[in-house]
């Protein structure tokens, strides 16, 4: 099965998120090691703005977060050993 049919968003608010992929992506936060999260505030007035209640994507984010921090971290790695 596709990943992107399998871990698509069932709901208004997650689809939503998702589409809003891109400019969440450019609502971040980077420390010294890099990518280190997401700027909440800016992607809860984003996503409010879009019609997605704050509340449910106050729920959502930090799940879409954590899925970025993992895949930041796997390619520091991977860039460390190439």
């Amino acid at each position: 099965a596709c990943p992107e049919d399998t871990h698509a968003p069932h709901s208004f608010e997650g689809r939503a998120i998702s589409v809003a992929g891109r400019e969440l992506f450019h609502q971040r936060r980077i420390g010294g090691a890099g990518y280190a999260g997401l700027d909440m505030p800016a992607c809860l007035a984003l996503l409010g703005a879009q019609g997605v209640p704050t509340d449910i994507a106050a729920l959502l984010l930090p799940h879409w977060e954590s899925g970025l921090l993992e895949a930041a971290a796997k390619q520091r790695e991977q860039d460390r050993t190439t």
